[in-house]
């Protein structure tokens, strides 16, 4: 009992030590840019209309052709920086093909110039095979693999490059661009800035904190302790969770499913193979959601793995909650009808968020504050969705 008290009051102290350095803004965590802030840093789509927005020269950002010819000079074609209506580029996104759909396209009268976006997702089953297929033609053909780290794609005829080295097109561009002149592209001008900052962030080119610097070198190798501390905590949730869903008044018949395990399907490996991992779900479901044996096609819920962490492997272990349909049917509606910023990368959830894991007051329980919190999102997800799902299992059921 002494051993645990001295630990409780060392780690008390170092609280009241980081939160004497936020009040004296000498440290302060936590997002500053919008993507991060939104937490959509992390969403392809966020980045891919950002970027095409960037790569067109007569969009108020004001930087005219300034990445797109930093991007023809990093592929070693100087020659058509000069090319007739380089400034009168036309750009299109999500560009539907027989066999593709590319995520950003570039055409002139000389060149035509493909890219194809990853931010944290592998390629598809012969993704760059069939986007290079369905653009080849007879005008000179650019092909891009735009990857957070550069990673090679499966068709040689794609270019690799990486988001760093976009970053610094990027920043070259603004520091070379003369003051913009209007209010509007003023703005433009700072979401430029915004976006260079969150990829300076997710490459690892922002300059180095030294308050943060100084914690780890005071506090690391404690850490550890705190980090299985905090997955202990994560790991009573789905049972925390339950039990706040159990006791809600909702204004349908609903029942609350799980916790209960499954193996969820996650990234498409280079040679298009899944991985699967173990997670567990507590769901609110209506009971004509069911099978005949009371399996829950489709609920609104929790989800998370079986082993969660807030940080590790790019945070893709951090729980969740969203709707889950583990019928195929029900599951391909659904994911039609949701944003596909929603999408995650296993198929059994079409619609997903990550749970807020900042910390409540330090008077409150981690445990108690966190299922709280899910289960009001979760309540919101439900007035919401619903109707959408019943209308999915009812077509579902209707095709048999």
């Amino acid at each position: 009992m002494g051993d645990e008290r001295l630990n409780e009051q060392w780690w008390s102290a170092v609280w009241a030590d980081l939160e004497r350095q936020r009040r004296a803004r000498s440290w302060m965590p936590g997002p500053s840019t919008v993507m991060d802030v939104l937490q959509t840093s992390r969403k392809e789509r966020s980045h891919q209309l950002l970027i095409g927005w960037l790569l067109d020269p007569r969009q108020p950002h004001d930087l005219g052709t300034a990445v797109l010819t930093g991007m023809l000079r990093v592929l070693g074609k100087a020659h058509l920086v000069e090319a007739e209506g380089l400034a009168r580029v036309r750009v299109d996104l999500e560009v539907v093909k027989p066999g593709s759909r590319a995520d950003i396209v570039i055409s002139t009268s000389a060149f035509k110039l493909v890219v194809e976006l990853k931010v944290h997702a592998d390629e598809g089953r012969e993704q760059t095979k069939r986007l290079a297929d369905d653009h080849a033609q007879q005008q000179e053909l650019l092909l891009v693999f735009l990857t957070l780290h550069g990673d090679d794609p499966a068709d040689e005829r794609f270019t690799p490059m990486s988001l760093r080295t976009f970053a610094g097109l990027l920043r070259s561009a603004l520091e070379q661009a003369p003051a913009p002149l209007t209010p509007h592209t003023r703005r433009g001008r700072e979401t430029a800035g915004d976006l260079l900052d969150t990829l300076e962030r997710m490459t690892g080119m922002a300059p180095t904190d030294q308050a943060a610097a100084r914690i780890w070198l005071t506090y690391g190798e404690h850490l550890p302790s705190a980090k299985a501390a905090a997955r202990d905590v994560l790991k009573q949730l789905p049972t925390a969770v339950a039990a706040v869903l159990n006791r809600l008044d909702l204004s349908e018949p609903v029942k609350v499913v799980g916790p209960f395990p499954y193996q969820a399907v996650g990234h498409k490996k280079i040679r298009g193979d899944f991985g699967t991992y173990p997670e567990l779900a507590v769901l609110l479901v209506k009971p004509g959601w069911c099978t005949a044996d009371g399996s829950p096609r489709a609920g609104v819920g929790y989800g998370t793995r079986a082993e969660p962490d807030p940080f590790d492997f790019g945070g893709d272990l951090r729980p969740f909650l969203g709707i889950r349909a583990e019928d195929p049917r029900v599951n391909e509606y659904l994911s039609a009808a949701c944003d596909s910023q929603d999408r995650p990368f296993w198929d059994q959830w079409p619609r997903w968020e990550e749970l807020d894991l900042t910390p409540p007051g330090e008077e409150d329980d981690l445990v108690a504050a966190y299922s709280d919190r899910a289960a009001a999102r979760i309540t919101a997800l439900w007035e919401r969705n619903h109707t959408l799902i019943d209308q999915a299992v009812a077509l579902s059921e209707a095709s048999g």
